[in-house]
């Protein structure tokens, strides 16, 4: 039973599976994978109808390994590389009786043991060994690349010493049924070399505290990511001002600023683009073109430097009371950023990123509907554009937004 008082943290949740356990626990989940593709691999090549009776995967001693072989077989040792290891595949004689049979038309297996192989049995032996082979480095494939190439084949036991018997040893077994009678096919595989295989699987599964790439999951983040609604707007004027004028602000005022060359095309405070503006079928357009300003300047949120976290003491509020603490003035001398908005548009950020110079981008303004002027991202006011002087052009207020109506601030 767990102790309620004792901590318990997500290591040691998942202390058993960070242990060689997950080795055998690998091994097991592709056992049944490798010995599917023999079965469909038999079915292909040789017509033999096979089914699975029984998968296992443990881990013991080569000793008792060899000791759990057939007493009638045909077993290869191969060299596997990179990893420079070798490993066992025993196939029952058995089995490739069966097979054989199943070839020649038999509809039952012989009643006669079998002291020793038939070349034509010693022959579907090694076909046997090589369809083994190969699904073993095709199962593993996407976990680490892997080359198997038989070095000796053997029909006695005592011939297949790879290591000491002390080494611990991964055997994967799977029963094969045929129409003309049952079999085994065994794989022994060092458990040493699954180190680093078992490394990166347990990365992959976070439970080393790291996380590898994990490709599926990076596509399918970014597909849905992709598919996120952003809010795109376009300021065709701006203006650092302090908080005095705009509360003085009157019908009829012209903004201390003029109309940008271009627009700037913003999403929560970040400038992307710039753009031409204009008009087509009644309705205020954008066209994006290249910039000259560099985009780590374009940029206005610069990653910050991690900070420890600084724990303040405990603060009680008192009565309030007396005279404004801060003058009037001062306040009205604080800085405000004043912009005048052009329109906007929502988009997915998959189409955010694929804009491209000289794209026309619909804005949801129409023309002759006053421009949206807004203090600090606040819309304070509605505005048109007028001449101001040669070629030169302004905005002058028309009408403050109604506090009542709903807010259509850039920081929503």
């Amino acid at each position: 039973m767990l102790d309620a008082a004792q901590p318990i943290s997500l290591v040691d949740l998942f202390a058993t599976s960070r242990t060689p356990q997950l080795r055998s626990v690998l091994m097991e989940s592709l056992s049944e994978r490798i010995m599917r593709q023999i079965r469909l691999a038999l079915f292909e090549r040789m017509r033999n109808s096979v089914q699975i009776a029984k998968c296992t995967s443990v881990v013991t001693t080569l000793e008792a390994a060899i000791a759990g072989a057939p007493e009638s077989m045909f077993a290869a040792v191969v060299q596997m590389l990179p990893m420079n290891a070798q490993m066992i595949v025993i196939i029952d004689a058995r089995l490739i009786a069966a097979v054989v049979d199943g070839m020649c038309g038999a509809s039952q297996s012989g009643q006669f043991k079998r002291q020793e192989l038939s070349p034509m049995e010693t022959r579907i032996g090694k076909q046997l060994i090589d369809l083994t082979l190969h699904t073993v480095a095709e199962a593993w494939r996407l976990l680490t690349p892997l080359t198997l190439k038989p070095v000796q084949y053997e029909t006695a036991t005592g011939m297949l010493a790879i290591a000491d018997d002390k080494d611990w040893m991964i055997v994967t077994q799977g029963k094969l049924d045929t129409a003309t009678g049952a079999g085994t096919i065994t794989v022994i595989c060092p458990h040493a070399i699954l180190d680093s295989l078992e490394s990166r699987v347990a990365q992959q599964s976070g439970l080393l505290g790291s996380r590898t790439v994990d490709v599926t999951w990076e596509n399918t983040l970014d597909s849905l990511t992709e598919a996120v609604p952003v809010e795109l707007c376009f300021d065709i004027a701006r203006a650092p001002v302090a908080i005095g004028l705009v509360e003085s602000l009157s019908p009829g005022q012209v903004l201390p600023c003029l109309l940008l060359g271009q627009a700037i095309g913003v999403v929560r405070g970040v400038d992307l683009l710039t753009a031409d503006f204009g008009q087509a079928n009644g309705r205020i357009c954008c066209r994006p073109r290249h910039s000259d300003r560099d985009d780590n300047q374009m940029a206005k949120h610069d990653d910050a430097t991690p900070q420890d976290n600084v724990a303040l003491e405990p603060l009680h509020a008192l009565p309030a009371g007396g005279a404004a603490l801060v003058n009037k003035g001062l306040v009205e001398r604080v800085p405000v950023t004043l912009t005048v908005e052009l329109g906007r548009t929502t988009m997915a950020v998959k189409d955010l990123r694929q804009l491209r110079h000289g794209q026309i981008v619909v804005l949801d303004q129409t023309v002759g509907e006053p421009l949206g002027i807004y203090a600090n991202g606040h819309r304070i006011a509605f505005g048109e554009v007028v001449s101001v002087a040669k070629d030169q052009y302004g905005i002058r207020v028309t009408t403050l937004a109604d506090a009542g109506e709903p807010r259509k601030d850039a920081a929503e």
